[in-house]
């Protein structure tokens, strides 16, 4: 009888340890593509929109996320819009993705 109830104790922590690894797993992932954005964000798009998106030469992006979709920012970035280059030749596919993706998140 003991045996089954150490059994049961020692597969619950089993499953709770392999539920929680994929849990920091996870975070860790989050963690590292907004890492990414956010380097990309410095590299690419900084010197016009503002070290905290603020703006500068084009417009704020603090809040863009309320006002445009993901798809539309990758649109953007992708041919550019009103005095803003686009950055097909510059950026991967991927990245652009990363980048509006990390943008459309910026809601408040």
């Amino acid at each position: 009888m003991k045996a089954i109830k150490y059994l049961r104790i020692g597969s619950l922590f089993l499953v709770a340890t392999a539920c929680s690894n994929g849990a920091m797993e996870g975070q860790t992932e989050v963690a590292d593509a907004e890492k990414t954005a956010m380097q990309l964000y410095k590299n690419n798009c900084m010197s016009c929109h503002g070290n905290d998106l603020s703006g500068r030469v084009g417009p704020g992006l603090q809040q863009v996320g309320s006002k445009m979709t993901e798809e539309k920012l990758i649109e953007i970035i992708t041919v550019g819009a009103n005095g803003m280059p686009g950055y097909e030749k510059v950026l991967s596919t991927e990245e652009i993705g990363q980048l509006a993706k990390w943008l459309s998140e910026k809601k408040e």
